[in-house]
């Protein structure tokens, strides 16, 4: 779940910058078939419009302009959200936890990506001075926000950890006797 390639400002950057900062690993990936890439970009596009709309913003400027590059952030974007798209069933909290975690993750990431290219328009003469000091001050708020779920998840993670032991602990507790019993005879024979 911890990736450390950014998507968001991968995105971003890619959009800016063009694809010369990608990455040599990933834009050595095969293409993956016509009607899987269709799927694998409609589940990214349907998570990500419904969980992050600021990128999907990004994404769909991304694809006007440079669609090798926009294929190349679906193709990465698939990756962080396809546990996502999966994960539901098993852990209902857990999940919404995980894509809180993403929001948030991406939400910074965005936010670092626009404050980057601030700091490039400033330095092009472009820039103005307030609105980058309040992106870095939204910057901010976005990190603390990601700790603050990363924090609530670990808690939970923790939670349901110590639950499992305790269950095991109780179950070897009421079947103290069978087991010994069932072990003993297991020896014995």
């Amino acid at each position: 779940m911890q990736r450390f390639v950014s998507i968001a400002r991968l995105v971003f950057v890619l959009a800016v910058f063009g694809h010369e900062r990608w990455p040599a690993a990933v834009a050595a990936d095969e293409p993956v078939a016509a009607t899987a890439q269709d799927e694998r970009e409609q589940r990214v596009l349907s998570f990500v419009e419904a969980h992050q709309p600021e990128l999907a913003k990004v994404l769909a400027n991304l694809e006007k302009r440079k669609p090798e590059e926009y294929a190349r952030a679906i193709e990465e974007l698939d990756r962080s959200v396809q546990p996502l798209t999966t994960g539901k069933a098993k852990d209902p909290q857990l999940h919404e936890l995980d894509v809180r975690a993403w929001q948030a993750r991406t939400r910074v990431e965005l936010l670092g990506a626009r404050v980057m290219a601030g700091k490039e328009a400033k330095r092009e003469g472009k820039g103005k001075e307030k609105d980058r000091e309040e992106l870095e001050r939204q910057l901010r708020e976005a990190i603390a926000a990601e700790l603050d779920i990363r924090a609530e998840r670990l808690t939970y993670r923790k939670q349901r950890s110590a639950a499992w032991y305790d269950r095991q602990i109780n179950r070897l507790s009421e079947k103290r006797d069978a087991l010994i019993a069932a072990r003993l005879k297991a020896l014995l024979e």
